[in-house]
């Protein structure tokens, strides 16, 4: 009698990692009685999605509201869940942990490393913001400069 092939019940989960960053986009996104204006985005480092985003009057309001959505949100086809690493953007570390670990049910604290974000978060973040303003996003990419 040959042994059959199941499939597993459960299917291993690749490790999330989140890069984590904030601006003060006051500029872009006026709020009446609010001089200041904050977001704060968090993305899937392996896919490029958004996993967690806020808008608030400071630093602190806007990771614990982005931080809140990438626990407990999905992130298109990805399941919400507890990053094994945490990027930032210098500066943030200290913020994100001691936001991180005012959530219950984290027993070890992953690794956070404070990064500088490449051009692609950048991008991404710039497109939020954008979108978040109201701003129409161009169909073609910009033209090279005349050199």
């Amino acid at each position: 009698m040959g042994l059959s092939r199941q499939r597993p019940i459960l299917v291993p989960v690749a490790p999330i990692t989140w890069m984590v960053m904030s601006r003060d986009v006051s500029h872009a996104m006026p709020v009446a009685d609010q001089p200041v204006v904050v977001a704060a985005l968090i993305l899937d480092v392996d896919t490029g999605l958004i996993r967690g985003l806020s808008v608030a009057e400071d630093v602190p309001g806007a990771l614990a509201q982005a931080v809140e959505g990438a626990l407990t949100k999905p992130a298109g086809s990805l399941p919400p869940g507890r990053p094994q690493r945490i990027l930032t953007a210098v500066g943030l570390g200290d913020l994100v942990a001691a936001e991180l670990g005012r959530r219950p049910g984290l027993n070890v604290m992953p690794p956070v490393d404070e990064i500088v974000p490449g051009d692609e978060a950048e991008d991404i973040f710039d497109s939020f913001v954008e979108a978040m303003a109201g701003s129409r996003q161009p169909t073609d990419p910009p033209s090279p400069a005349p050199g």
